[in-house]
């Protein structure tokens, strides 16, 4: 059954994502790149980039505090996303020759 967050988780949620975002920019990382990746999936990439320094507490307890404040399905699921629905690419046909 999925959680309805609240206004106050919602809001902290981004914040989380937002902080996850900046510090995985300074590996390369874009924002567009990461849009689409539930906290766990982010979560892995920062502990296997930066391991236990820099704030990031043991995985499994960080882990448990997340899936706990914003439930499984906002910790675990990746994030909706509607997709644009985007024009054919009218691209130029070119002759065949042979």
């Amino acid at each position: 059954m999925a959680q309805e967050l609240t206004k106050d988780q919602q809001s902290a949620l981004l914040e989380v994502r937002q902080a996850m975002y900046d510090r995985l920019k300074k590996f390369s990382f874009t924002e567009e790149m990461l849009k689409d990746k539930s906290l766990f999936q982010m979560l892995n990439l920062l502990q296997l980039l930066l391991g236990h320094r820099n704030y990031i507490g043991m995985f499994s307890h960080t882990c448990i505090v997340l899936e706990e404040i914003f439930g499984a399905d906002a910790f675990w699921d990746k994030p909706f996303i509607e997709k644009k629905e985007t024009e054919p690419e009218q691209r130029e046909q070119k002759a065949v020759i042979n």
